[in-house]
């Protein structure tokens, strides 16, 4: 034993290092590796493990089937540790992980590839083909539609918790849960997947009371995620583009939302929502709409919105950017200031002189138009 075993940090780890996730195809003879955003629902807030020397926790899926397989390795650990795969097996799926043995893992990801099959045709609601060749296929289905995608989901979903901050895993009997699919046809690889949540949309006992009154219903994207080794190539914006145009088309559907979204996702989101709206002629008919007094026409921003389904904040943010990206400068500044007066106004009471208050708002408006222009910049159309 040496002096560096009496130190603490020879026996601590940070959980996000420890923890290696890996995607296995036997049939394609390769491994990727990547690790985790977040440990913190399995280890704790810290994010700490204590007690083990060099430790490596491996959570491996076969590619297609993902079968979870775990195991893990050290070169010593301190008397009284609890075993370290329990916390993590116990955020998978009982009785479907195989642990340490790895031989008997592959046999059953080599029988359970052998039988795989994509979802049926009838749930399939896209399909698109990149500049590769390589055709993708995305499904929508309730958990208790497909046996196959329920046992699925529930090996996959411990990557929400491992990638989504504040992700907890959904109640599989709740009906009005819906998850969206991204398959490569060809491999059968599932690349991701959506959860989203329908609400019932509640006009008041006028409407409620007539007799034309038809139900509708707020769409909620919950979880997005697209895995590590897929990422950068478009698939997202493949999938939020299904997912919206379907929501669009729906009568039954008044507003497409999303669940605390992080900044990649407000991302992907802008751009896309961006990219709909200037090919849909949105940026042209705006421009005609200011009048000679800088102002835009509430009633009409109102409309436009209800017709795009957006919720109010995404859409005055699209607004925004489209005042930007025209160079409606004077318009824009005009635009973007009432509505931060009018957002901060109970905070900026609290600020004792007019120069002040003034500071605030410019401060916000300059910090809120660098992040626009970030986010322009990726726009294709800017090219164009």
């Amino acid at each position: 034993m040496s002096t560096d075993d009496f130190k603490p940090e020879t026996w601590t780890i940070p959980s996000n290092e420890a923890l290696k996730i890996s995607l296995v195809s036997s049939a394609q003879d390769k491994a990727v590796q990547f690790p985790p955003s977040f440990t913190y629902p399995i280890y704790g807030d810290d994010e700490t493990i204590f007690g083990f020397k060099n430790l490596v926790i491996h959570l491996v899926f076969d590619s297609v089937s993902f079968k979870p397989f775990i195991n893990a390795k050290y070169d010593a650990k301190m008397d009284n540790t609890e075993d370290i795969l329990k916390k993590l097996e116990s955020e998978l799926p009982t009785d479907d992980i195989v642990i340490k043995d790895e031989n008997i893992w592959r046999d059953v990801c080599e029988v359970e590839e052998s039988s795989y099959s994509l979802p049926r045709e009838s749930l399939k609601v896209g399909e698109y083909t990149t500049s590769d060749s390589n055709v993708f296929v995305i499904y929508k289905a309730k958990l208790q539609e497909d046996p196959a995608l329920s046992k699925l989901h529930r090996r996959m979903q411990i990557f929400s918790l491992l990638f989504i901050e504040a992700a907890t895993y959904i109640n599989e009997k709740e009906p009005y849960w819906e998850i969206y699919w991204l398959f490569n046809k060809k491999t059968k690889e599932c690349l991701g997947y959506v959860t989203t949540y329908k609400y019932w949309n509640y006009n008041g006992h006028e409407s409620f009371d007539s007799k034309a009154y038809q139900r509708t219903y707020r769409k909620r994207i919950s979880q997005f995620l697209i895995l590590p080794p897929y990422q950068g190539k478009g698939h997202g914006s493949k999938l939020y583009k299904c997912i919206y145009n379907s929501w669009k088309g729906d009568s039954s559907v008044t507003e497409v939302t999303v669940e605390d979204p992080n900044e990649s996702f407000d991302d992907l989101r802008d751009l896309n929502d961006l990219d709909m709206l200037f090919k849909d002629g949105f940026f042209a008919t705006l421009m005609d709409t200011i009048g000679i007094d800088n102002n835009i026409d509430s009633k009409w921003l109102q409309h436009k919105r209800k017709e795009y389904k957006l919720e109010k904040r995404q859409f005055e943010r699209c607004v925004e950017m489209t005042l930007l990206q025209s160079q409606k400068l004077e318009v824009y500044k005009t635009h973007v200031k009432r509505r931060l007066y009018q957002k901060n106004f109970e905070a900026l009471n609290d600020i004792p002189t007019e120069a002040e208050k003034i500071k605030a708002i410019n401060s916000s408006f300059e910090s809120l138009t660098d992040d626009y222009k970030r986010i322009l910049s990726k726009c294709t159309f800017t090219d164009s």
